[in-house]
């Protein structure tokens, strides 16, 4: 069913009119209809929705909405920010081609439950629109890690930088605090907040979508290390942890893990980050 909207390329207008949706089938598919907060009030939509990799067979091209949500990156064990949010990209009223589109979802950064050295979140993709995983956190005594990302790992204590975030996408990471306090990772919505001494910053909040019909809120970066603990970015951003291991970010959301601190010794790890998901909704 074709449905009025403008057509941009970035922030410049190149058509409008009405535009054909397109049809196509792969992931779990649902329907629903719009009652205007959802979509036009009244108009039928069809939902692909992607929680694992697969392909989208479009049988007519034509234009849809896309949700691509990149993975989150994961906290370390030693004195570390929050993982940075999965890049959460929001394209309405674009073109897929005929055929089978390969659809990617990124996977978390780190491993659950054994996230010491952390890692950076990886890519979701389909066709040609693409959300960038999020950037890790790097221990304090080695700072070489990928920071930057969708959005940036916190820093780690001892006030180290946080990542940078990618414009349209996310945001950057905080500071870490000059004690034991890491930096909160950044979130799609807001950057993450700053470590302050020994207390870790606030994962950056992600931001809500409602191609699905509810509203889902996605893209939370990871808290930092420091106590008392911090809480991960609203979308699934993990709690940062002091002595206790840092929260994994949720599945499905791109949300970052939480970093943490070993003291003592002890064997705590860094929380991974949560994988991506893909979205595709269109007029029906």
């Amino acid at each position: 069913m074709p449905t009025t909207a403008k057509l941009y390329l970035g922030s410049t207008q190149i058509g409008g009119g009405s535009l054909a949706s397109a049809v196509a089938s792969g992931g779990t598919e649902t329907t629903y209809t719009g009652d205007g907060s959802n979509g036009v009030a009244g108009q039928s939509y069809r939902v692909h929705s992607f929680t694992s990799s697969g392909s989208l067979t479009v049988s007519a091209a034509g234009f849809v909405d896309c949700l691509v949500v990149g993975a989150g990156g994961a906290g370390h064990a030693v004195q570390s920010g929050g993982g940075g949010a999965g890049g959460v990209l929001v394209a309405t009223n674009s073109y897929l081609s005929e055929g089978s589109q390969t659809v990617v979802v990124g996977a978390g950064g780190g491993t659950m439950g054994t996230t010491v050295a952390g890692g950076a979140g990886s890519a979701s993709r389909v066709g040609q629109y693409y959300g960038v995983g999020g950037g890790e956190t790097v221990d304090r005594q080695n700072m070489s890690g990928q920071t930057f990302g969708g959005s940036g790992g916190g820093g780690s204590s001892g006030s180290k930088t946080g990542g940078t975030g990618m414009s349209g996408q996310g945001n950057d990471g905080g500071t870490g605090g000059t004690g034991n306090g890491g930096g909160g990772g950044g979130g799609a919505g807001a950057a993450g907040a700053d470590g302050s001494s020994n207390v870790g910053g606030n994962g950056g909040a992600g931001i809500a979508n409602s191609f699905t019909g509810s509203s889902v809120t996605y893209g939370g970066g990871g808290g930092g290390c420091g106590t008392p603990l911090s809480s991960g970015g609203s979308g699934g951003g993990g709690a940062g942890g002091y002595d206790t291991d840092g929260v994994n970010g949720t599945a499905n959301t791109g949300g970052g893990g939480g970093g943490t601190i070993n003291l003592g010794g002890a064997a705590e790890v860094g929380g991974a980050g949560g994988s991506g998901i893909v979205i595709i909704r269109y007029a029906i």
